[in-house]
């Protein structure tokens, strides 16, 4: 029987750090909120997340100055929870701050790097203040909640707003609710069914809220008619449920079956991107599960001209964010072959390995799939120790695999998901570095005496064919 610790829960006596951690989830929510709802302003339909205003501003001021007092104040945790952070997304971000010096754009580059320090900050804060082991769904959930209940209310008061009417035969009729296309709606529908889908399963809350707040988040997976989170969610939820209901002792298999999920949906990216030639036979039954043809809804035009755009810098790329402009390009503009060639301006690969690959080449893919790779190693050694949390960032990990497909989603500070993603990358961090978890010594003071063994395990030699009776009990190291 293996020695188990005792799993981390919120303290006791700790009044003062349970209310700086309502602080620190209010730093979340600030940051979630001014990057998903159309940047406080309504009036301009055309708004993107890349945009800014003084409103905007304030709030990231605000939101660094508040993390930056709060990270003070454990600063003495921080270099041993970098020690734990996944070292290829540190590397990932190491090289998009040097392609500032290869860039095809290096002001657009820089500008998006500029977010960084204040997002960083903030996710320190959440992961190092008011910790516990439910950190994660405790910070996210409310204000994903928040966010999809509001897009229902804003889509019967002002339908106006909250629903695509552009001529688009794509986008007309769905939802957007409070986000700025239903791009953004969808992927977020499915964070928020599967935050409340593991608090149904966990039992960390009741019932009929639960079944409520999911009925909610289908709805507006539903409205938004975006297939590919329809398909995501669906995957990701049975896997979910797979996590946390089998039996201990099928763990193991578990496990694989997460790993083996992964590597295919991985295998499917690397083929619609055609860069291993012959490997697109693993397409053949897309159409059938997903209804849509192998042109992914004409997205295939687009990454065509991006690979071929790719061939002029493979190895580093034209620099992080540099080559996907937020207005119309000119002719001077490299993105500008993008309109010349499908006659209009996506703004985006609509695939988040081939924007990386564009962006950072592919050293940048490998990072990305080393990142991939090392979060994965971890969700399961967390797995192994709390089946709850564990499953839960596994869940994670799968749902944006997959939204990948279809949206630049990876490592995209413009972004909502990358707050998810950077979310989970921090707290699973500050999970194992715990000691209650067993991945530590949970004291450093000689180890207590082992106990003596039973004298009917020990009491001299055996007559012959006699079973010992009672079995020494048999302890991990640790």
């Amino acid at each position: 029987m293996s020695k188990a610790y005792p799993i981390p829960r919120p303290g006791r006596g700790q009044g003062g750090d349970r209310r700086l951690g309502a602080l620190t989830s209010a730093v979340a929510w600030m940051m979630i909120i001014v990057m998903t709802v159309a940047n406080l302003d309504f009036s301009s339909a055309s708004a993107t997340p890349g945009e800014a205003n003084p409103v905007t501003r304030a709030v990231w001021f605000v939101i660094l100055g508040v993390s930056a007092v709060l990270v003070a104040m454990r600063v003495s945790l921080v270099a041993r929870l970098v020690k734990y952070i996944n070292v290829f997304y540190l590397l990932f971000f190491a090289l998009a701050a040097a392609s500032v010096l290869w860039s095809i754009d290096p002001d657009q580059t820089l500008a998006r790097l500029l977010r960084l320090p204040f997002m960083w900050c903030a996710f320190l804060a959440i992961a190092l203040v008011g910790w516990n082991r439910n950190r994660f769904q405790e910070v996210l959930r409310p204000v994903m909640t928040f966010l999809i209940l509001g897009s229902l209310l804003l889509g019967v008061v002002r339908p106006d707003i909250a629903i695509h009417s552009d001529p688009d035969p794509l986008l007309f009729g769905s939802w957007r609710g409070l986000f700025f296309s239903k791009n953004d709606l969808g992927p977020a529908a499915s964070v928020c069914f599967i935050l409340w889908l593991h608090a149904l399963v966990s039992r960390q809350a009741g019932r009929f809220k639960a079944l409520a707040a999911l009925a909610a988040a289908a709805a507006c997976l539903i409205l938004s008619q975006s297939s590919t989170s329809l398909l995501a969610t669906v995957i990701t939820s049975l896997a979910l449920v797979l996590l946390m209901r089998t039996p201990g002792s099928r763990r193991h298999q578990v496990s694989m079956f997460a790993t083996g999920l992964l590597v295919l949906v991985l295998l499917i990216s690397i083929a619609m991107l055609k860069v291993v030639p012959g490997l697109e036979i693993i397409l053949a039954p897309v159409p059938l599960i997903t209804g849509k043809d192998l042109t992914f809804t004409g997205r295939s035009e687009i990454w065509d001209v991006v690979l071929d755009h790719i061939q002029r810098r493979p190895i580093l790329g034209s620099g992080y964010s540099a080559y996907w402009l937020l207005r119309v390009p000119t002719p001077q503009d490299e993105s500008y072959e993008v309109l010349a060639r499908i006659r209009f301006y996506p703004g985006s690969c609509h695939n988040g390995y081939l924007q990386v690959l564009n962006d950072l080449g592919y050293v940048g893919l490998a990072c990305l799939i080393g990142y991939i790779g090392v979060y994965l190693r971890q969700a399961l050694r967390l797995f192994a120790l709390d089946r709850e949390q564990g499953a839960l960032f596994l869940a994670f990990l799968t749902q944006q695999a997959i939204n990948n497909l279809a949206e630049p989603l990876w490592m995209n500070v413009l972004l909502v998901d990358f707050v998810w993603m950077s979310l989970a990358t921090f707290c699973m961090a500050r999970a194992l570095m715990e000691p209650g978890y067993g991945l530590q010594a949970p004291h450093s003071g000689p180890r207590p005496a082992a106990r003596p063994a039973s004298r009917l395990a020990t009491a001299g030699p055996r007559p012959p064919g006699l079973r010992r009776l009672v079995r020494g009990v048999r302890r991990d190291p640790g």
